[in-house]
């Protein structure tokens, strides 16, 4: 009796353990294809970006770093749509007509502004604006604490749908 108690126990775990490994596969969901990216019309975005503070070179940066010398840097993906290596007055906006590389789709922008050494005590902050003609595609604003560069990534979505150009 024994011995048959023991072969059922373990066709039972041994059975159990094959049928979960086969039903766990088939509740998969199906794989997701992406969309090819279709370049959105680059002419009807314009960014804007307002620091509240003045730009200024990042002391602490690397010295082998290329983005080192930049006091705004903005890049779309690992692209650079925008960089300025002289200091920028607090407070007017920089605007970027037309902005290159948007897709429709999932885009991501990243934005980085040093605060001079002497403002090392204050907070900062940066708003970023997508528009598309006179609408906001988004309306952003980045923080730095205690003089800390102001920079980060702000992930967006493009419809294809929308009504390019056509600022009503």
């Amino acid at each position: 009796m024994r011995f048959a108690m023991t072969i059922l126990v373990w066709l039972i775990m041994v059975g159990g353990l094959a049928l979960y490994i086969d039903q766990r596969d088939r509740r998969q969901p199906a794989e997701v294809r992406s969309a090819a990216e279709v370049a959105a019309p680059m002419e009807d975005f314009t960014l804007e970006l307002t620091p509240t503070f003045s730009t200024a070179v990042d002391p602490y940066a690397l010295s082998g770093d290329p983005a080192a010398t930049a006091t705004l840097l903005v890049r779309l993906g690992e692209r650079e749509l925008f960089r300025s290596d002289q200091p920028l007055p607090a407070g007017t906006p920089v605007s970027l007509h037309p902005v290159a590389g948007l897709v429709t789709g999932r885009n991501e922008l990243f934005v980085r502004a040093a605060p001079p050494l002497s403002e090392a005590l204050k907070d900062h902050a940066m708003r970023v604006r997508l528009l598309q003609g006179s609408r906001i595609v988004f309306d952003e604003t980045l923080w730095g604490k205690s003089g800390a560069a102001v920079a980060g990534a702000i992930p967006f979505t493009l419809s294809g749908t929308a009504e390019a150009g056509h600022g009503h």
